[in-house]
């Protein structure tokens, strides 16, 4: 996937990145590595910036690339302020199947704080 810019981020910007995604649900902004091996695992541990109470929709580009089905999506996310808000529903849409549920919010997290986290549910 491709880097975050601050630029991207720009809320203020209406063509930001961040804004043109948030404006039209349908965007799927394209994916630059198509070949994943989801099928070898059970439980996926996946990890995004909230943008207005939900993930970015290159999430749904994700989920949608590959099969999710009978798997357990575990969700976490960095953010300014905000916490999951309609992210989960809007996930489970692009993962017909899966279970996906929510993970933890970090806000001004460090490395190490998620690295901690991760294994702390493994």
């Amino acid at each position: 996937m491709r880097t975050i810019s601050k630029a991207d981020l720009n809320w203020m910007d209406k063509k930001s990145r961040s804004s043109v995604e948030m404006s039209d649900k349908k965007f799927r902004p394209e994916i630059s590595d198509t070949d994943v091996s989801v099928e070898q695992y059970d439980e996926i541990i996946l990890g995004f910036p909230i943008w207005w109470y939900v993930a970015p929709t290159i999430m749904n580009t994700f989920l949608e690339s590959y099969n999710f089905s009978g798997k357990k999506i575990v969700l976490f996310a960095i953010s300014g302020g905000s916490g999951f808000g309609n992210t989960v529903s809007e996930l489970k849409l692009s993962a017909p199947g899966a279970v996906i549920i929510e993970g933890k919010v970090f806000h001004k997290a460090e490395k190490r704080e998620i690295a901690e986290w991760v294994r702390s549910i493994l």
